[in-house]
């Protein structure tokens, strides 16, 4: 069975119900959210606000960890041209 993805607005509502003082264990059984999860959202969400809860299932990857990733993916790809084209340049040399 498929896990139904949660809206980053519901999310907001459980967490806010923490925020208040609700039982973590309460929310996380009426709401059918793992405790380490509900825990999980309640600290992104204070570091962070809102956006902190618009990720996908299974990536718990931080916004700035995600960054610097693409950014090496990035020069990665740049460095692998410039080695292609110094390659080609050093080809066409007498």
């Amino acid at each position: 069975m498929a896990k139904k993805r949660m809206s980053a607005a519901k999310k907001e509502s459980l967490v806010t119900r923490l925020l208040r003082g609700e039982d973590l264990e309460a929310v996380s059984r009426e709401a059918g959210v793992p405790l380490h999860r509900l825990s999980e959202w309640r600290d992104a969400y204070i570091a962070a606000g809102l956006e902190s809860l618009k990720t996908k299932p299974g990536d718990s990857m931080s916004t700035e960890l995600r960054q610097a990733r693409d950014l090496i993916a990035h020069q990665a790809l740049e460095i692998e041209i410039l080695k292609k084209a110094r390659a080609v340049i050093n080809s066409r040399k007498p």
